[in-house]
């Protein structure tokens, strides 16, 4: 069984999509994941990933995941780079890379062949609306956009004890911007997409509504 997981930057999905594969004992797949291990390959090998819409070859992209002590583990070509996906610099550039239609099929291809011998929870911005529209459910997490920078600036305060609120929110809103006016698999709702607002929900009261519907379905 595919479920996906779509919804704009800060929303809750991974965490929603981590703790709902655990109540399902699936697997949860970070779509995005695959997009900023593919920025931090690229930077290694010297492209200049702020242009790269206009690539239309791309190096050899040979993906692996696996899964240790629940923590999904990303390779590339042989090797890993999961202690780089959060890196402020990847989570910048990594949007630009997921707009070179090249890359986005090796990932695509690699997901669905992926997901045949796997049930998945899949969180991302296209998951259930262009890279698996036959999901067998699919859901459409939102979320106010206040709510969503208090939520992600108790994060990068971690990080960054310098940044504001008012920071985080116009990050938010740009790239809200940006996914949404994307040529290609722009952040749209997905067809059939049972909508979830997490505004005033925790993990928890969220995934248990999300049980609701699938256990439904089931």
């Amino acid at each position: 069984m595919i479920i996906t997981i779509d919804g704009p930057a800060g929303s809750g999905k991974s965490s929603v999509a981590e703790l709902l594969s655990k109540k399902l004992n699936y697997i949860h797949f970070n779509s995005g994941s695959l997009y900023r291990a593919s920025t931090a390959f690229l930077i290694e090998n010297d492209f200049d990933i702020r242009n790269m819409s206009t690539y239309s070859k791309i190096p050899h992209l040979c993906f692996t995941v696996n899964y240790e002590n629940g923590i999904q583990k990303v390779y590339i070509n042989g090797k890993d780079y999961t202690n780089q996906l959060r890196d402020n610099a990847i989570s910048i550039l990594a949007p630009k890379v997921s707009s070179n239609k090249n890359i986005r099929k090796v990932i695509d291809d690699f997901q669905k062949i992926f997901t045949r011998k796997h049930n998945c929870v899949i969180d991302g911005r296209d998951i259930g609306s262009f890279v698996f529209p036959d999901a067998d459910i699919k859901f459409y997490l939102d979320c106010d956009i206040d709510e969503r920078a208090r939520r992600r600036l108790n994060e990068e305060k971690m990080k960054n004890p310098n940044i504001t609120f008012a920071d985080i929110k116009q990050q938010i809103l740009q790239r809200d911007e940006f996914d949404k006016n994307k040529k290609i698999a722009p952040l749209i709702i997905p067809k059939d997409a049972i909508i979830i607002n997490s505004t005033d929900l925790t993990i928890e009261q969220v995934v248990d509504k999300m049980l609701l519907y699938i256990n439904a379905v089931n």
